[in-house]
């Protein structure tokens, strides 16, 4: 009884292994732009010649094209586009409201009747006439294009036509993209493999170098309140940040906002702001609060809301939601829910990014003192100006020692929190 058992399980084992053998991996029948399904017995499959020299083809041509050694020439024409900015934005909210709420209502109809898809075409439509409206002029958008650049149209379109096989499943052609696409940002004129070389052989640079040392450690003097002025600026811009970070991550992230409205304008206001540089945002304070330190902290404090409530509400939207589901169960409101179950996981995280951004305070108070902040930016730029580079070297070695002691201070807070 035995070995008739085990001769069934040899002859089952056997055919087995016949199927698996003769057994073909099935191959989509799609058009010659989608390559076959990959085989997973081989993870690194031969290429799909079909498209491999259409590829290389493009790439070659875009490279003679981009270096101008095939040169198309220009067209000369005379356009000018124009039109009212109030209006398209009006349009484009109008447009991007139905993308977002059309289509879930045709698929279940009575989200047409719900209160969050009436306040969200309330607020679209409201926003969409306050624009249309001009309350806040932005103008008349005018371009006027007089050269056609032929060669850059040709480019172009072999992208597109390169992006869309990569989208369809060629990885030749989302290589051949990545590299077009990393050697155009290197092909920036006066950069390349010369700009290297003359960091080690320019007669300027190693003079420069020679005039930094040795420092003038008198001046050390002048730097102690300039150094305790940019660490201020520093803690008063994270703190800023943190207050007002922290209410607008809540309404940021998508397992605590109360509606998914607050949610998209949350998000749009502080990806506009986080946009411009944190310099730009000071300088615009300075009509407000004056020339000095305010401003700086005010641009740095802004700059740090939109950075940090983008951090904060990812960081509250990756916790674990088992915990949420048994708040929610035994009763608790949207607050208790967050006070006990969110922030709770996500504080470490939370914690890390505040450290971080205030270490990245310290180093861009520096720059921020250029609009007249004062502190060692403030010096830097004075000294600078006057050619002193002994000082200069004095304040760079007090920033970089500053900076690595607070670094080693941060990472001792990180690890006592996380």
């Amino acid at each position: 009884m035995n070995v008739s058992i085990q001769e069934k399980d040899r002859a089952a084992l056997a055919d087995l292994k016949k199927e698996a053998n003769h057994e073909q991996p099935e191959q989509r029948k799609g058009s010659f732009f989608r390559r076959p399904e990959r085989d997973l017995s081989r993870p690194f499959a031969m290429p799909y010649w079909p498209l491999v020299l259409p590829v290389l083809l493009c790439a070659i041509i875009m490279a003679l094209l981009g270096t101008h050694m095939i040169d198309l020439g220009t067209i000369a024409v005379s356009l000018t586009l124009s039109f009212n900015v109030n209006i398209a934005v009006a349009a484009l909210i109008l447009l991007g409201g139905a993308i977002s709420l059309v289509p879930r209502a045709i698929k279940n109809p009575q989200t047409l009747r719900s209160s969050n898809t009436i306040i969200s075409f309330v607020v679209v439509a409201l926003v969409a006439v306050f624009f249309a409206t001009r309350l806040a002029d932005l103008g008349t958008f005018v371009y006027t294009l007089e050269l056609l650049d032929i060669n850059v149209i040709v480019i172009l379109l072999l992208m597109i036509g390169l992006v869309v096989l990569a989208l369809r499943g060629s990885q030749l052609a989302g290589a051949v993209v990545i590299l077009l696409f990393l050697a155009w940002g290197l092909s920036v004129k006066g950069f390349g493999l010369s700009t290297f070389s003359d960091l080690f052989q320019s007669e300027s640079g190693i003079r420069l170098l020679r005039t930094l040392m040795p420092p003038r450690w008198s001046y050390f003097s002048h730097v102690t309140d300039a150094l305790f002025l940019t660490i201020q600026t520093a803690v008063a811009a994270t703190i800023i940040g943190i207050v007002g970070a922290l209410p607008l991550s809540i309404l940021a992230a998508r397992n605590t906002t109360p509606h998914p409205v607050m949610y998209n304008t949350i998000r749009l206001i502080v990806n506009t702001i986080r946009s411009v540089p944190a310099l730009v945002i000071a300088l615009l304070f300075i009509p407000f609060v004056g020339l000095g330190p305010a401003a700086g902290i005010m641009g740095l404090g802004v700059h740090s809301i939109s950075v940090l409530t983008k951090l904060y509400a990812e960081s509250f939207e990756s916790v674990k939601p088992q915990p949420l589901e048994a708040l929610r169960a035994v009763g608790a409101n949207g607050l208790k829910t967050f006070c006990w179950g969110v922030f709770p996981q996500g504080f470490p995280v939370v914690a890390s990014y505040s450290i971080y951004t205030w270490e990245s305070n310290l180093r861009d108070a520096t720059v921020v003192a250029f609009v007249g902040g004062g502190g060692i930016g403030f010096l830097l730029q004075s000294n600078l100006s006057l050619l002193d580079y002994q000082n200069v070297s004095v304040l760079l070695i007090v920033l970089i020692v500053t900076v690595a002691l607070l670094d080693r201070l941060s990472d001792f807070v990180r690890s006592k929190i996380i």
